[in-house]
């Protein structure tokens, strides 16, 4: 069996669908589908506590929700697959779906805003922007290393500006930073990328084998990162969540371990709620986790909800207290409730 079939029979172990006779962004999307310019100085502490900084009274937190919860279905029937999720400044809820950008509300309408190459991850920037990963027109995964990904800032009204025009291969998730840079992780890869107002993508850390999600601790001594894969070729899904420190916005030491969720969790897209608790969707196997970095606690929150993707806290209209969860196998977009509102970000 040669390398691609192998990956190609990879592909169908987790989403059901070969590879092969997917359009490129469908294919990437379904394969999960240092040093660096400049100095964040004290920019990822800026208005964000750490795990040390979390509560760890139950009556302080709340009590929570019976556990696991049962996923309600916000948006079902208008994309193929998506998994891009986040709320901008006005509290408004995106999604990246079927190779573009849409606007969704309560009723789970939805209304596209621009269209793209895939589906990758979005954060809010700006008052009222959003900003999104984009494989670009190839991607390592079918096509081997290239340096052709995108990351754009959309206006609601969809205006399109490429922040990043190549010198990344395939970029998945993004976070904002307070001073207005922003990582972005590479799966395909080990890196994750800092980039700032040149819009030139620079190595941050390479610590974390295939980064996919990642977030910051509430005062930035930490930055989690999601491991998606052990490899690539044989593909080797990962259910590791790891913990970097970081001093004054750079990394301070090698990556410890926080918690493990099985090697095929394919671990996707990770969000903090208010008392610094992590979320992370493990895509492999359809279910929504909460670790504690306090007590190393992990708990499962839902389950029944194949091709997990990614999560975004509500914000507006939408219940501050539910996670949206959105699928790359189903196309799906869920809510959860969690009891908790999440951690503020920046943007």
């Amino acid at each position: 069996m040669s390398a691609d079939t192998a990956v190609n029979a990879a592909y169908i172990a987790l989403y059901g669908v070969a590879a092969a006779t997917r359009a490129p962004y469908a294919e990437a999307e379904d394969a999960m589908t240092g040093s660096r310019g400049g100095s964040l100085l004290l920019s990822l502490a800026v208005g964000l506590g750490s795990p040390a900084d979390a509560v760890t009274q139950e009556d302080a937190r709340g009590r929570d929700p019976d556990f696991p919860v049962a996923a309600r279905i916000l948006v079902d029937g208008a994309f193929q697959r998506c998994e891009g999720i986040a709320f901008n400044g006005e509290g408004d809820l995106y999604v990246a779906g079927n190779a573009a950008l849409w606007r969704v509300d309560t009723a789970g309408d939805v209304t596209k805003i621009a269209d793209m190459y895939s589906n990758l991850g979005l954060a809010p920037i700006g008052e009222r922007d959003i900003l999104m990963a984009d494989f670009g027109p190839t991607n390592r995964f079918n096509l081997g290393p290239n340096a052709d990904g995108i990351v754009w800032r959309v206006t609601p009204e969809g205006d399109t500006i490429r922040l990043v025009n190549g010198g990344i291969g395939d970029p998945n998730f993004v976070m904002m930073l307070a001073d207005g840079s922003f990582l972005v992780t590479d799966d395909a890869t080990d890196e994750i990328l800092w980039v700032g107002g040149d819009g030139q993508p620079r190595l941050y850390t390479d610590v974390v084998g295939h980064p996919n999600g990642i977030a910051l601790s509430n005062d930035g001594s930490t930055l989690y990162v999601a491991q998606i894969f052990e490899s690539l070729r044989p593909m080797v899904t990962s259910g590791k969540l790891w913990t970097v420190p970081l001093e004054e916005g750079h990394v301070a030491g090698l990556p410890e371990l926080l918690a493990d969720l099985g090697d095929q969790a394919a671990n996707d897209g990770i969000a903090l709620d208010e008392h610094g608790r992590v979320y992370v969707a493990a895509n492999g196997f359809g279910q929504i986790w909460r670790v504690d970095p306090v007590s190393g606690e992990s708990v499962l929150i839902a389950e029944d909800m194949p091709g997990a993707a990614s999560i975004a806290f509500g914000a507006g209209a939408f219940n501050p207290q539910s996670i949206y969860v959105t699928s790359t196998r189903t196309g799906k977009v869920w809510e959860v409730y969690v009891g908790a509102r999440g951690a503020a970000l920046h943007h």
